[in-house]
């Protein structure tokens, strides 16, 4: 980590719109998330593995990340690895990586699968990832060289 710089806030009052500062959680400026197809069909599910890799240029303290996947058909099921947390609604599927990782720096990726489900066989086949996204709870790693202070 760099030296410590101190923000600098502006205020304009003659602008319609505001940017608000924030602890970062919900933001995705670290993490990238590639979603694809690895088997359309594997008797009752449609595959996808999706890549969710960290920026090695920002470092923070990190308790979890929610990828939240959008489908083109609705979804009558979902589910991953154990590891992670899945659920669903809609065409959408959220799956959570629980994690504690003292300072994303080095390019941490994971890469899990989903199985989706729609209305039946031939939809199922045909579904496809239309949209992805990612957030991450992240604090800012003030104790620095990746310790948590504990």
């Amino acid at each position: 980590m760099t030296d410590y710089e101190k923000p600098v806030v502006l205020a304009n009052e003659d602008v319609a719109e505001g940017v608000y500062a924030a602890s970062g959680a919900g933001s995705a400026d670290c993490w990238t998330v590639s979603p694809y197809s690895v088997q359309d069909w594997n008797g009752s599910h449609h595959v996808f593995e999706v890549r969710i890799v960290h920026s090695d240029a920002v470092q923070h303290i990190s308790t979890a990340s929610a990828t939240t996947l959008t489908f083109s058909s609705p979804l009558t099921d979902a589910y991953t690895e154990s590891n992670f947390s899945c659920s669903f609604s809609g065409s959408t599927a959220t799956v959570v990586r629980t994690s504690h990782a003292n300072a994303y720096q080095s390019g941490d990726n994971a890469t899990f699968k989903i199985w989706v489900k729609a209305a039946d066989e031939a939809t199922t086949k045909a579904i496809t990832c239309t949209g992805s996204s990612i957030s991450c709870t992240k604090t800012v790693n003030v104790q620095g060289n990746g310790a948590d202070g504990n």
